[in-house]
């Protein structure tokens, strides 16, 4: 149980900080941006990195916001049906869905190995490897592995704790 704690509460940390840096990225593009019109504006000369920067910069708002949108439940989702499930088909079926959710997460996280040595060359203008832009998006999958490793928990313990509800009642 104190793994569990120790384990959402670094879950709750992560989402906090990747929420932070989400929100960052994002006022440092309308900033360059803005630096960007002005000088076009005033000088008549634009800053040629502003553009591959914000680039880079708005894939990694996607990739860190990735696990904060699941962490919050701000996925799409369709429920309707679940809603109205019997409590045990819906633990049942939010076990089957961490399940599907949680090879997925190991799938694309197999793949780093591979894809990121792939990734080779620096981004124009900017100087940084292209890797680094897909290494948000792994840690994103790491952590949303973590968090239904947590909800298929959850799910299990519910369907066991609904079956000896009704052992109880017979």
């Amino acid at each position: 149980m104190r793994l569990v704690q120790g384990i959402e509460r670094c879950l709750a940390l992560a989402e906090k900080a990747f929420l932070f840096i989400a929100n960052s990225l994002l006022f440092a593009m309308l900033v360059i941006n803005f630096i960007n019109i002005a000088s076009r504006l005033l000088f008549d000369k634009a800053i040629i990195w502003a553009f591959p920067l914000t680039g880079v910069f708005f894939v990694w708002v996607i990739f860190f916001s990735f696990f904060v949108i699941y962490r919050r439940g701000q996925d799409v989702a369709i429920d309707i049906l679940t809603r109205r499930m019997p409590e045990r088909l819906r633990a049942a079926t939010e076990a089957f869905v961490a399940v599907i959710v949680i090879a997925l997460m190991v799938l694309v996280l197999a793949q780093a190995p591979v894809l990121v040595p792939r990734q080779v060359g620096t981004i124009d203008l900017i100087g940084i490897q292209r890797y680094w832009l897909a290494v948000p998006f792994f840690l994103s999958c790491f952590l949303i592995a973590i968090e239904f490793v947590l909800r298929l928990r959850s799910s299990i313990r519910a369907l066991l704790d609904i079956t000896d509800d009704q052992k109880a009642v017979s």
